[in-house]
């Protein structure tokens, strides 16, 4: 046995039922399945490393974003937002990928990876849409914050300290201030390491409205 093998052990996790698995699987079951595995897997890989081997306090899961909230974060390097965004796209292929009209109307170019949709905007910020299907794993040490950014749609607010975030099957990162919200089984998520919570909801909520546009 690991030496990370014998630290997820001894962790105190409240994990659920392994459900009994069926060798037919729907498309949508085996890509959760495959979430489920991606993100073990990287639990595995974080306490892997010496100085990441601590306590996991406990998960939050919003839409395609699940959060880990750990004592020490795994290793990660700081990147410019536009790093690893992937493939250029049109908006038609983002949709598509998405399964609904990346959003806001007009934005820069968009880049596809992994199922993610993303666009630099100005500020800089990375705005990023994903299916809920998806997964966008993020090891972090501070609080998070639940916010509404808007009737019957729930958000939360990560800031002041810094994160680790993983997208698809990309090298992890140390991530900024960050704004995640869910609606109509999009994921959104809004970074910027000078962001704000005022300036982030108050962009969120503009986003929001371009939906009639």
């Amino acid at each position: 046995m690991t030496d990370y093998e014998r630290a997820l052990r001894a962790l105190e996790v409240d994990w659920p039922a392994t459900p009994a698995l069926r060798l037919e699987l729907s498309p949508r079951p085996r890509r959760r399945l495959i979430v489920a595995v991606a993100l073990v897997a990287a639990v595995a890989a974080a306490f892997a490393v010496p100085q990441s081997r601590s306590a996991i306090l406990d998960f939050f899961h919003l839409g395609g974003v699940t959060v880990v909230r750990v004592d020490t974060l795994p290793p990660a390097q700081e990147r410019p937002l536009a790093a690893g965004l992937g493939q250029p796209v049109r908006d038609a292929d983002a949709e598509r990928t998405i399964g609904a009209p990346f959003l806001p109307v007009r934005h820069g170019q968009l880049y596809e990876r992994d199922g993610f949709v993303s666009t630099v905007l100005r500020g800089p910020m990375l705005l990023s849409e994903v299916g809920s299907e998806y997964l966008i794993k993020k090891f972090a040490t501070g609080a998070l914050e639940p916010v509404t950014v808007a009737p019957g749609v729930p958000g939360f607010w990560l800031a002041s300290e810094p994160h680790v975030v993983f997208f698809g099957d990309s090298s992890p990162r140390l991530a900024g201030n960050v704004l995640v919200w869910v609606r109509n089984g999009v994921t959104f998520r809004l970074e910027g390491s000078d962001l704000d919570e005022k300036t982030a909801l108050r962009l969120a909520r503009s986003i929001l409205g371009t939906a009639g546009a």
